[in-house]
C-alpha cells in the first residue's frame, strides 16, 4: 500500500471510531472528530513509516 493511502485510511477509521463515541456520550461532535483525525494520523504515519523500514530489509 502507498503511504498516503495508509495514512488516509487510519485517520477516517479513527474519525469514524471518535464520531461513534461522541454520539454514543451525547457529546459535541465536532471536537471529537478532529481529535480523532488527528490521532488517526499520527498512528497511519507511524505504520507506513514501520512498513517501509521493513520493505528496505
Amino acid at each position: 500500500m502507498k503511504e498516503k493511502t495508509i495514512i488516509s485510511a487510519t485517520t477516517l477509521l479513527a474519525s469514524l471510531l471518535s464520531y461513534w463515541y461522541a454520539k454514543a456520550a451525547e457529546k459535541e461532535i465536532a471536537p471529537f472528530i478532529m481529535l480523532g483525525g488527528f490521532v488517526g494520523s499520527i498512528i497511519g504515519e507511524n505504520i507506513a513509516e514501520q512498513i517501509n523500514k521493513i520493505k528496505k530489509q
